[in-house]
């Protein structure tokens, strides 16, 4: 998962024209405070990370509660009509990171899918065994 967030941030910095280091800076500069955003929308609704674990990617964030007003900032800005380029420059971002990395996330995920069906097999069979004995 880090991996993709670093991908992530590298993307967005490179978009934003940032250095990927103002991530981690407390800034008020328009291109940070957008990319930033773009960043903690993308890891709560495509990565699954709670609020309360984005401040572990971002040291510019001191609690949750920013990185919730980013989330839904995000979401009502990509529901509305006429913002129709931020909404194209989400959707770029996020195959721009599918090309980049996020096949490696799936892969990960594949994995673990795997590994929790096996452990469950694994669980219904020692029952049976229980129940039987």
């Amino acid at each position: 998962m880090e991996k993709t967030i670093e991908i992530a941030k590298l993307t967005l910095a490179e978009f934003f024209n940032i250095k990927k280091e103002e991530f981690d800076q407390k800034t008020r500069k328009r291109q940070v405070i957008e990319a930033r955003r773009f960043l903690i929308y993308f890891m709560v609704s495509e990565l699954g990370i709670k609020f309360n674990e984005v401040k572990n990617y971002l040291k510019s964030l001191k609690s949750h509660a920013s990185a919730m007003h980013h989330y839904y900032k995000m979401m009502d800005l990509l529901s509305m009509k006429h913002e129709r380029t931020l909404q194209q420059n989400y959707l770029n971002f996020k195959k721009s990171i599918k090309e980049n990395g996020l096949g490696e996330l799936e892969q990960e995920l594949q994995k673990q899918m795997m590994a929790k069906r096996e452990i469950t097999l694994n669980i219904k069979q020692l029952k049976k065994l229980i129940d039987e004995g």
